[in-house]
């Protein structure tokens, strides 16, 4: 078991870059007199091969990485969360103002992330892409409140879906779904995953999604069909319920932030190359359009962490197409104008804030409060952006 203890912002830098000479840290403080859209917040800033963490006090805690933002996952409370770039994985403790290098690696590393329902723990999976499956990897335990990191123990398997209920975890590999003991990786049950595409879990842990594509025999042609159908299934192996099935091509399955709602997007018989966001009710056990079915598509949806918005990507059939949200309330969908996006790695600042993190180029900070969309481009790249407490 290994103990990483997580920095305060009280300490002095501490880098942790393994270079032969070390950077100097960029001043970012706002030029005076001048107000700064940052004023009042806390962040994680990308320059110079560096990622800083800047709080209120004038201390700065610092550390070197290189490559794109891949990964972004948050604590259910919102005070937490882990952040992938290149082949490093950080912890941001936003409510703590502390942050830490929890695990690097080569730059190819893809990773994963479950939190517990209380947020005090979670588990990370990470592996090098080795054609269809997963080459060398693992999966880990971090405790915030300690720093500590322990081996699950899993040989296979090196993906995490979801720490459930009772503590035990979900994991797959390429050919298999398994619920696992926390320590020391004992199988409880397996599935064979051969088959389903965008496996998700409720963020309670509690049930998963999933599309299964198969054969079907067809009694009219007696001939054997392919079929996609998107089920719902218990976590602790109950049968699955059928949500929707191959005649409407169900694809981009996401979960509400509580769990109570899966949203996914749909091809419409009625209109022929137009695909749909549509929503289910797992009290009502129902489905409904998010917007009605037209003459563009919309896909590619995620929730807000509250669930008030909705961010989806509108497209014509010649291919234009631009990034919209829904909001609770409001009749119509808004243009949000930007060029480009990636929405799970957006990093929301509160309810009616989120900003489009960089490593690279300028970020953007988009504003919901006054009902319409307002970018403000920012001469910083930042990660995260929290307010300051």
């Amino acid at each position: 078991m290994n103990r990483l203890p997580i920095v305060p912002f009280l300490l002095l830098t501490v880098l942790f870059a393994g270079c032969a000479s070390t950077p100097s840290l960029v001043d970012v403080s706002p030029p005076p007199n001048t107000a700064s859209p940052l004023a009042g917040y806390s962040y994680v800033e990308a320059t110079g091969g560096l990622i800083k963490l800047v709080g209120p006090s004038t201390a700065e805690v610092s550390f070197s990485v290189s490559g794109p933002i891949e990964f972004s996952s948050m604590a259910p409370n919102g005070e937490s969360s882990l952040v992938a770039i290149g082949g490093s994985l950080v912890y941001v403790g936003r409510a703590s103002g502390t942050m830490g290098l929890i695990h690097e690696g080569p730059s190819s590393l893809q990773f994963t992330a479950a939190w517990s329902s209380s947020s005090e723990m979670v588990a990370f999976g990470f592996y090098e892409p080795a054609g269809n499956g997963m080459g060398p990897g693992g999966i880990h335990l971090y405790d915030p409140a300690t720093g500590e990191i322990s081996d699950v123990g899993c040989s296979a398997s090196k993906a995490v879906l979801s720490m459930l209920p009772d503590g035990s975890l979900l994991v797959r590999n390429a050919d298999n779904l398994y619920q696992v003991s926390a320590e020391g990786c004992n199988t409880i049950r397996s599935v064979d995953a051969r088959k389903l595409y965008h496996v998700t879990s409720s963020p309670d842990g509690k049930r998963l999604a999933y599309v299964l594509r198969d054969l079907v025999f067809n009694r009219d042609t007696r001939a054997y069909d392919p079929d996609s159908t998107l089920y719902i299934e218990s976590t602790s192996g109950s049968d699955p319920i059928k949500v929707i099935g191959d005649k409407y091509s169900p694809r981009n399955v996401v979960w509400s932030p509580d769990g109570s709602e899966l949203m996914y997007d749909v091809q419409p018989p009625e209109a022929e190359g137009i695909r749909a966001i549509s929503i289910y009710s797992i009290s009502d056990a129902r489905s409904s359009y998010l917007l009605p079915p037209g003459s563009v598509s919309a896909t590619n949806a995620v929730f807000s962490p509250d669930g008030r918005h909705v961010i989806y990507r509108s497209m014509a059939t010649d291919g234009v197409g631009d990034w919209m949200i829904k909001t609770e309330g409001v009749q119509f969908s808004q243009t949000l104008p930007l060029d480009a996006l990636d929405p799970h790695a957006i990093s929301w600042i509160d309810s009616n804030t989120f900003l489009i993190p960089s490593v690279a180029s300028q970020s953007q900070m988009v504003k919901m409060a006054s009902g319409t969309p307002q970018v403000e481009v920012l001469e910083e790249t930042l990660i995260a952006v929290w307010p300051s407490r």
